[in-house]
């Protein structure tokens, strides 16, 4: 049975659509409370910048791999190459996250809400990281055409 280039690329534009869940909630959840903590004496602000950078990081991502959904049709190595490296920063991105959520656990009851969201985006995170691995190895491979017929697949030879 042939595979189909569908299941990957629906699997590579959910984890895109997950990558900028995480940055959405990232931006409009945990950074306002880590702000309004600093006003209180808590955390400095440059937990603040490492946050909007894990974000901007978590975005970029989502646009690289929605390029490589959208412009990938078989196994090649340049996209599987890049699968691995976005895939290697979210692991990345999503420890930074679970740490920080580990950190804000024990900054008193006005920040758990914060741990929790950043928690929650880390396994987001890592759902996301499952999702291009499956679809990096269920990309189709390229077939050989020789005058208009499918001689045999090019990893067969």
């Amino acid at each position: 049975m042939p595979v189909s280039n569908k299941f990957s690329r629906r699997f590579l534009l959910i984890s895109a659509a997950l990558l900028i869940l995480v940055a959405i909630l990232v931006a409009a959840t945990v950074i306002p409370q880590v702000i309004a903590e600093h006003h209180r004496g808590g955390t400095p602000m440059m937990a603040v910048y490492a946050f909007w950078i894990n974000a901007g990081f978590t975005v970029l991502v989502a646009l690289v791999v929605w390029l490589i959904a959208i412009r990938t049709k078989h196994r090649r190595f340049l996209p599987i190459f890049f699968l691995g490296l976005m895939a290697f920063i979210i692991l990345i991105l999503g420890w930074a996250l679970s740490d920080a959520g580990e950190a804000y656990s024990g900054h008193g009851p006005e920040m758990k809400i914060a741990s929790i969201i950043l928690f929650a985006c880390a396994v987001v995170d890592l759902i996301a990281l499952i999702l291009i691995i499956i679809a990096a190895i269920r990309l189709p491979k390229r077939e050989k055409v020789l005058a208009g017929n499918i001689i045999e697949k090019a990893s067969d030879s």
